[in-house]
């Protein structure tokens, strides 16, 4: 399907779906916390207890007149940096067409893969894709096959990271697109992507990614592959131009019960420069869910590298919960466990309409 033809799509959905009002819409009120305690030997790093992204969100589903079933998310951040901001806040429009979301979304390659991303804490791969202004997800056509398409258009749309001027999406005349295909079958799912971004003026990196995964009862295995592709020396970094960075993720996990053992290897090695760089990053985690959105584990990483910053060994001791609030004056409200993410409160029948639901 060609671009502008995907973009007709998301304009008509968007009109359908305003073109009724909203009927009847079920409210959901969560958050989610995470600290840990980390002991590392790097020079001049003592231990420290560190947050991730703790969040609270309030999203409203409702279904329209002619059928149409909208999603509306907003969700405040409170990052690692100290800042609080919006980050996944978005509006998803679903019907016979497929899904379009607007706003901040995962984009098509960030929607799929991270298979070898399994460890507790550290590691995570490294070609997971951006955020984009727009987002859609085709209607099944076979079974077990998802194709995506998503794009930011050129200007400063409202998607997280709008702070950095360098990435496309937060500023005038940066625009991206990318494409995936993920399909499953019995125990083994694979995908594969495409992303194209501007990072600033001349400057386009064009991201490419690949996997596998097996699972198979309690032991679940995987491996991934990906590079990037750069034209221009990228800002506020030290890729040069033409530097093609490869990278690979193995990883393996097994379920007992409630514990989880979880082992990953992630590379990274530059290529077509003088002075290629290279790291190689093995982390191993044990976790347990403890019930009720509760979970805690401790995950152990060594990472060795050409970059003398970037060589270390680090523990550490993880907690991951929640708050949840709730100032319903309609009916019950329930519990929804969300393993390792904590509780999620949602109203026990739809309302009205989503402005009923205000106090």
């Amino acid at each position: 399907m060609r671009e502008s033809q995907m973009k007709k799509i998301i304009a008509l959905a968007v009109a359908s779906a305003f073109a009724v009002p909203a009927v009847a819409a079920d409210i959901t009120l969560g958050g989610a916390m995470a600290y840990a305690y980390t002991q590392s030997d790097v020079s001049g790093t003592g231990d420290t207890l560190s947050a991730d992204d703790n969040q609270i969100f309030v999203s409203a589903s409702t279904e329209t007149a002619n059928g149409l079933t909208i999603t509306g998310k907003v969700t405040v951040v409170d990052d690692a940096t100290g800042e609080t901001d919006h980050q996944g806040t978005a509006m998803t429009i679903s019907g016979p067409f497929g899904t379009v979301g607007l706003g901040d979304n995962s984009g098509a390659l960030d929607a799929t893969g991270d298979y070898t991303d399994v460890a507790y804490w550290f590691g995570g791969y490294n070609m997971d894709g951006n955020d984009m202004a727009l987002a859609y997800t085709l209607p099944t056509l076979v079974d077990g096959l998802t194709v995506r398409y998503s794009m930011s258009p050129e200007g400063n749309n409202y998607i997280a990271g709008g702070e950095s001027t360098d990435v496309a999406g937060t500023a005038e005349g940066l625009e991206a697109s990318a494409w995936s295909v993920t399909y499953s079958s019995g125990d083994v799912s694979v995908y594969y992507g495409e992303e194209k971004v501007d990072r600033a003026a001349a400057q386009t990196t064009t991201n490419k990614s690949y996997g596998i995964k097996y699972s198979a009862g309690s032991i679940t295995v995987a491996a991934e592959a990906g590079s990037t592709d750069n034209s221009a020396a990228v800002t506020d970094s030290d890729i040069a131009a033409g530097d093609d960075v490869e990278y690979k993720g193995l990883a393996v996990s097994y379920a007992m019960g409630d514990i989880t053992l979880a082992f990953e290897s992630q590379q990274m090695e530059e290529k077509n420069v003088a002075g290629q760089r290279w790291e190689d990053e093995n982390t191993f985690s044990i976790s347990q869910d403890l019930g009720g959105g509760v979970s805690a584990g401790i995950s152990t990483t060594s990472n060795d590298s050409t970059d003398s910053d970037a060589k270390a060994d680090k523990t550490a001791v993880v907690i991951n919960s929640c708050q949840a609030f709730s100032t319903a004056k309609y009916g019950g409200v329930r519990v929804i466990p969300s393993p390792g993410r904590g509780p999620i409160l949602r109203h026990s029948r739809p309302r009205p309409s989503w402005t009923a639901t205000t106090t």
